[in-house]
């Protein structure tokens, strides 16, 4: 019996300072600083301009019967003699709105061959007025190399941003100057 005493008295003890030890942990847990939830950041505003572009075929030294076919199309081959355009979007990176001229001081192709070209922003077609976007033309000189034509298009906004647009390199689908010569035709001349 007096075993049992000691025992149920050492227990006692035991669980009085795991007792204690519970509410020194509690009062401690309470008394610290409360976490800060983190806060969530803003993304950071990026400075590079977002440019989309394509290829078409311009209507120069096309006859009336080859311009309503073949004029504003996409295309990747281009006979010497005919006329590249090139035209493009810019955006705003932070905003997603497309820019225009107010926003842009410069958008220029600029061409493997050394060549650079300013573009121009306007309505597309111009009557009746449709979308606006940049737009550039070349005519690929007669005695041009045949083979592809790689190029970049680079814009810069009034508060100095820059973008590019630089094709997808596979030899393809990159402008190709043809073998074939198309002759000089007068503009409105009929076919």
């Amino acid at each position: 019996m007096i075993r049992l005493r000691q025992s149920f008295k050492s227990l006692a003890a035991s669980l009085g300072l795991l007792l204690m030890v519970s509410v020194l942990v509690a009062a401690c847990q309470a008394a610290a600083a409360p976490l800060e939830t983190p806060v969530a950041k803003a993304p950071a505003a990026t400075s590079k301009l977002i440019v989309s572009a394509d290829i078409v075929q311009g209507s120069q030294n096309l006859t009336k019967d080859l311009q309503a076919s073949n004029s504003c199309v996409l295309s990747s081959r281009f006979p010497k003699n005919s006329e590249m355009v090139w035209r493009a979007r810019v955006y705003d990176p932070n905003t997603g709105n497309l820019m225009t001229q107010a926003q842009l001081s410069k958008v220029e192709i600029k061409l493997a061959n050394g060549k650079a070209i300013n573009m121009a922003f306007g309505p597309h077609p111009k009557n009746p007025p449709g979308e606006a976007y940049w737009t550039g033309s070349w005519v690929v000189p007669k005695d041009s190399p045949t083979g592809t034509l790689n190029y970049t298009i680079v814009a810069t906004s009034t508060d100095g941003r820059t973008g590019e647009f630089k094709p997808i390199a596979v030899a393809a689908s990159l402008p190709t100057i043809t073998d074939q010569t198309l002759p000089d035709v007068a503009q409105g001349t009929s076919g």
